[in-house]
């Protein structure tokens, strides 16, 4: 299993009703991180990772960063030419010459969105310009591993699951009178009840098909 799976195998294995006598565990791992990966996709990082040296373009008021919801900020450097200045976080205590602030994440503010302000002693500033000229490290998501993952995040997860384990199983059709095999295959990644469940939270725009 990947560290950043949203389920455990044994999740897995009580979502579909299996058990090590009729599924193969690596062929089952491997759909839950494929799962876990098209959950990430739709809303965002669900267990924590690092992402290191994120490059932006400077010459703004706010850069955005591509994973989120965001832990923390480990560093953030500015490049202005080749001379690096190191911002340092602004709180409610500090006003930093060179400093940043980050958006709280509206679904939970415990956590941080991914707009973060350039400021310079309280007030909003602008990034140097420059291509790829700032530079930021951060941890992302919101649980610290599969295990404390919460329950609503996994029971979209075991819907997703669910939903593409279908065209792993076999069925039986009918033509005139013979019993015919058939395959099931679902026509969306992503049930509507896993978007209702994490409502707010997409990130991921609803693809329309005729």
């Amino acid at each position: 299993m990947a560290t950043l799976d949203v389920l455990t195998l044994d999740d897995a294995k009580a979502a579909l009703n299996v058990n090590a006598t009729n599924v193969d565990d690596v062929e089952l791992a491997s759909w839950v991180t494929a799962v876990s990966q098209r959950l990430d996709k739709l809303v965002g990082p669900v267990v924590k990772r690092a992402i290191t040296d994120e490059t932006h373009d400077g010459g703004h008021h706010e850069v955005f960063l591509e994973h989120y919801p965001v832990r923390s900020i480990t560093a953030m450097t500015e490049y202005d030419g080749i001379t690096a200045v190191a911002l340092a976080a602004e709180t409610n205590a500090s006003r930093p010459a060179d400093g940043y602030l980050p958006d709280r994440y509206r679904p939970d503010r415990a956590l941080l969105s991914s707009r973060i302000r350039r400021r310079r002693a309280g007030a909003d500033a602008m990034f140097a310009a420059g291509r790829s000229n700032v530079v930021v490290s951060y941890e992302a998501g919101r649980f610290d591993s599969t295990e404390t993952v919460g329950d609503r995040y996994k029971a979209a997860a075991r819907f997703l699951l669910i939903n593409l384990w279908r065209s792993q199983e076999d069925s039986v059709g009918q033509s005139a009178e013979f019993d015919v095999p058939m395959l099931s295959f679902p026509a969306f990644a992503i049930p509507r009840v896993v978007r209702e469940m994490l409502a707010g939270e997409v990130q991921e725009p609803r693809v329309m098909v005729a």
